[in-house]
């Protein structure tokens, strides 16, 4: 198969044109559609918001290649080089864009699948965080509607500018790695991440292959027939063929992935195994991640402008559970702070001792000695979660029943999660955001098309009651402002961000926060 990408890189990146029997109608639409979901959904800022921020935002996509690593042993591909389609968000002076506003272009959602426009409908279609399909909407709305939203969200301008050059500060900038969750892509947590950049942070986002839905891995420069690089390509010959005819890597019987580390063994000591192989997995991806901060702080148009003695790291979902991982057993990460993050239960007393892992391999879960991540806090960390997420509660439900430790409930619907509160001795923020669930604070559906997607649910511990959601953009709002105060205080050092961190100013929306050892 001959894997030709559409860019060398994300500045030549073509966003394809409307499929051929669009009608004029139809574009005119798409168009209204766009503008009004930008201007009256109170999803998007628009660019005089960021005006507002000390910096305007640029971003680049690249390709890490990890040669250490096999592509993806997790799904027994031992073969190839691990890759990482990866997405950088960083400071640029707000001069540059009002004095060349022709000369950068703005980055639309289109780019993160590098112009694809039907990768971007299997994506909206086919993956279980994206959803935009007939069951998943409100009533009322149509396929039409379905397929116009999707179109209009392929153009839907973001608010940072491809590949503008980085500020001209003569400060050195802080970096923070992004890991996404389960299922998810590098822009899981775009908002935060961008409103970090506009701050004068630089922040790395790798996509967890084999654990991203479609993962676009053929469209990596490095791999092109004409002006590739042919030993890369050479050591790629057998994962070449893995790829799709759009040189994406995954199943559709696995949203796209290879493997779901959740969900794919119905064995519970299996299943405890693989997550904790797929774990190892992440948290090597975040240190190729940091490597390649170290190699852009030696060359090129980052290098000597990177401060990369305290690094932040921040997570969704699984990647909650990653960016725990990643703080109890990377020493280069100084604090973390994971959103909506499932609580693992210690388990090592209660399994065979022939699954635990000796104390010189590498372990989150079962080493045979040492702290356990999920229970035992080690560096600064901040808890976001919902108190009506009923996918995390309804793991929380199974660790229960597995390890006869105490059962979710109303009042507390994430006990493993807030015992760790609770018995941490070093720096941790609880933050619980009521009547919100696993989507509220991610960049998907309900984020992106709220007048679509469905905004009440049943309650988790009594569904006789259903209840209106917290409102996406609220709670997007609160999670960018309080991760923002969070590590200018443990990453910048700056002690007046504790007051930004632990005011209670969203108490009236439902946020509630505690803080211990502050």
């Amino acid at each position: 198969m001959n894997i030709l990408p559409k860019t060398t890189d994300s500045t030549q990146c073509t966003i394809e044109k409307p499929r051929p029997g669009l009608s004029n109608n139809r574009s005119w639409l798409l168009l209204c559609l766009t503008s009004l979901l930008i201007s009256c959904s109170d999803q998007q800022p628009s660019p005089s918001d960021s005006a507002t921020l000390p910096y305007a935002i640029g971003s680049s996509t690249r390709f890490i290649h990890d040669e250490s690593r096999p592509f993806d042993t997790v799904a027994g591909v031992n073969l190839g080089i691990r890759t990482l389609i990866t997405e950088l968000w960083y400071p640029i002076d707000h001069p540059t864009i009002r004095k060349q506003p022709t000369e950068f272009r703005r980055a639309t959602y289109g780019d993160y699948v590098f112009g694809n426009f039907s990768m971007h409908q299997r994506m909206m279609t086919d993956t279980t965080f994206f959803h935009l399909t007939p069951a998943t909407v409100r009533a009322g709305v149509t396929q039409d509607d379905i397929n116009l939203a999707i179109e209009e969200l392929f153009y839907r301008p973001r608010q940072s500018y491809i590949d503008a050059p980085l500020t001209s500060t003569p400060k050195k900038l802080p970096a923070i790695v992004m890991t996404h969750g389960d299922a998810g892509s590098r822009y899981n947590m775009e908002t935060v991440c961008e409103y970090l950049a506009a701050n004068g942070y630089v922040v790395i986002a790798p996509e967890h292959t084999g654990n991203s839905p479609y993962s676009m891995t053929g469209s990596d420069p490095a791999l092109a027939i004409q002006g590739g690089d042919k030993a890369f390509r050479q050591a790629m010959i057998d994962i070449i063929p893995l790829l799709d005819d759009q040189g994406a890597y995954g199943s559709k019987d696995n949203y796209g992935q290879s493997f779901t580390p959740l969900s794919d063994s119905p064995d519970p000591l299996q299943a405890l195994v693989d997550l904790d192989r797929s774990l190892i997995q992440r948290l090597n991806d975040l240190r190729a991640a940091l490597d390649e901060l170290e190699r852009m702080n030696a060359t090129g148009p980052f290098a000597g402008r990177l401060d990369l003695d305290r690094i932040g790291l921040i997570g969704r979902s699984f990647g909650g559970s990653t960016t725990l991982a990643g703080l109890a057993m990377e020493d280069r990460f100084t604090s973390g702070f994971a959103v909506v993050a499932p609580g693992w239960v210690d388990q090592r007393s209660l399994v065979p001792p022939k699954i635990l892992i000796p104390a010189e391999k590498e372990s989150v879960l079962l080493s045979i000695q040492g702290n356990h991540p999920f229970t035992y806090f080690r560096k600064p960390t901040f808890l976001l979660s919902g108190n009506e997420d009923s996918l995390i509660i309804g793991l929380a439900a199974q660790q229960a029943a597995l390890t006869g430790t105490r059962e979710p409930s109303a009042s507390n619907p994430h006990p493993a999660m807030r015992d760790a509160f609770e018995q941490a001795s070093v720096p941790v923020v609880w933050g619980l955001l009521e009547n919100s669930n696993h989507s509220t604070f991610g960049v998907s559906g309900g984020y992106w098309w709220p007048q679509l997607k469905p905004n009440t649910q049943k309650r988790t511990f009594d569904p006789s009651i259903e209840f209106t959601l917290a409102k996406a953009s609220d709670g997007h709002k609160m999670q960018k402002e309080k991760a923002l105060a969070f590590f200018d205080l443990t990453i910048r050092q700056d002690s007046s961000a504790r007051g930004d961190l632990l005011n209670q100013d969203y108490r009236s929306q439902g946020l509630i926060l505690e803080a211990r050892n502050l």
